[in-house]
């Protein structure tokens, strides 16, 4: 009987077609009371699409900004945020039109089947991908904090595995929330991390307290270089997986409500990593590495502090993009099942989604784990990750809009501008993806070189050059 008296509160899709106001129930009064306590405020969704895209990738922001050079990089930067903020209000714009609640049913709706399926393999692939690095960074940084809290790392539980698995329950107890919306709180807290960690190598380079390095710079910027910056940019901006989840969940939802959360998040990323970025370029010059941090000597405290900052972030983006995959996963099983499809997160849980939904999540959190602590090199699984992030951030949003043009029924100029746009983000994601491809192929094949090399100062001391060239990629 509770249901079928919420029922109508579980379409939230604010298609705005119906002028009647339904007649609403004192149980109904409940049930919306219940949905709003489950919805996101402006600030708490921010702070979400904030931490969803800012974190790990902020560490091969300096590098990036090396390659293509500071002014040229922050110029790229800002034109492509302008794109990247466009494909934050497509996607709003989509996800309200078709009543969609996660990405890959925005894609679905609006392309089709066969697009749909496509979205959802490549978003579990993406998410799975990214979680497994995060609990690899999260390792780095916890033998980083140990070294220099214990000198050594013989012990059993100073162990990389240990720390990595003692960590991982703090995930946990974050990733079983069914609604994105609880994450507010811990997003809030892991950008203030990350906000720390920029302060610091900015204060660094102003008092001119880091580590030694080559001021002159010798690298040259050729064209191949100079583009493997768009895919870290990519990389670091992408958001858009979560944005649909956290526009279905923000209260007084609106296309124009979700504009300010966007643009205020895009602006403060873009602050964030341009100030990363350059400082961080300017400091090491050509012996920037791709992880800002090995530029740094172990035994700095303020940096420790950073690496800290660092881990508590990627402790509370895991569940973000954990979400998102899982979410994915379970169309994907649905489908294969022939099974009704999930029921909308804000409306009431059936026994059998919850018990699905802790199933999926211990299996995911502890095979990625698993993946992570026994994995030596990540450099080629996660280096396609800025090509695909274009795809999510440009080619997907532009195959939506692009169908929702062709769709559209009358106003020939109005079609023209959907279909118009949506081609043009269409051909960037595309490209950026191929390109992304090449240089990654070209890399592997050793028909181009991997850049810089890198001054780390992993197991170095201040007064003690400790020079070690590298060329691990982040991305």
């Amino acid at each position: 009987m509770a249901n079928e008296e919420t029922k109508l509160l579980v379409n939230r899709s604010g298609s705005g077609g119906d002028d009647e106001s339904p007649t609403i129930s004192i149980n109904d009064h409940r049930a919306v009371g219940q949905q709003e306590a489950h919805t996101n405020s402006f600030f708490g969704a921010t702070f979400i699409v904030i931490n969803a895209s800012i974190g790990a990738g902020l560490l091969a922001f300096p590098y990036a900004f090396l390659q293509a050079g500071v002014v040229p990089a922050i110029f790229v930067q800002l034109a492509f945020v302008v794109f990247i903020l466009g494909a934050l209000l497509i996607l709003a714009y989509c996800a309200e039109r078709t009543g969609s609640m996660n990405y890959q049913q925005v894609v679905e709706r609006c392309c089709g089947t066969v697009f749909g399926v496509i979205c959802q393999v490549c978003v579990v692939v993406y998410c799975f991908g990214a979680c497994v690095t995060f609990f690899v960074v999260i390792g780095d940084q916890l033998d980083s904090m140990l070294r220099f809290a214990a000198g050594d790392l013989k012990h059993w539980y100073l162990d990389r595995r240990f720390t990595t698995s003692v960590t991982a329950i703090i995930v946990a107890v974050l990733s079983f929330f069914r609604n994105i919306s609880y994450l507010s709180k811990p997003s809030s807290a892991g950008v203030f991390a990350m906000v720390y960690l920029v302060i610091v190598v900015v204060v660094r380079y102003l008092t001119k307290t880091f580590p030694p390095a080559d001021k002159s710079i010798h690298f040259d910027h050729n064209w191949s270089v100079a583009f493997g910056a768009i895919p870290v940019i990519c990389f670091g901006f992408q958001c858009h997986v979560s944005a649909v989840p956290v526009y279905h969940a923000l209260s007084k939802r609106s296309v124009k409500r979700f504009a300010g959360v966007a643009a205020l998040a895009m602006l403060t990323n873009t602050v964030l990593y341009t100030f990363a970025g350059a400082f961080g370029a300017m400091s090491f010059r050509d012996g920037t590495c791709s992880d800002i941090l090995l530029n740094y000597y172990p035994s700095d405290k303020a940096m420790t502090a950073a690496r800290v900052a660092l881990a508590f972030n990627i402790v509370t983006s895991y569940p973000i993009l954990h979400y998102c995959g899982r979410a994915a996963f379970f169309d994907i099983y649905v489908r294969i099942r022939h099974l009704p499809p999930v029921a909308d997160e804000l409306a009431p849980e059936p026994p059998v989604e919850r018990v699905r939904r802790y199933i999926a999540t211990s299996v995911w959190l502890v095979t990625s784990l698993l993946i992570a602590i026994n994995v030596s090199d990540i450099k080629k699984v996660i280096e396609p990750f800025g090509g695909l992030a274009a795809c999510f951030i440009f080619a997907f949003p532009g195959l939506c809009l692009f169908n929702v043009g062709v769709e559209a029924v009358g106003l020939s100029s109005r079609r023209r501008e959907l279909i118009s746009i949506g081609a043009l983000f269409l051909l960037i994601g595309m490209f950026i993806f191929g390109e992304n491809l090449a240089l990654v192929i070209m890399r592997d094949s050793g028909a181009i070189g991997n850049g810089p090399n890198c001054a780390s100062m992993e197991g170095a001391s201040p007064g003690h050059s400790h020079n070690t060239s590298t060329n691990f990629t982040l991305y």
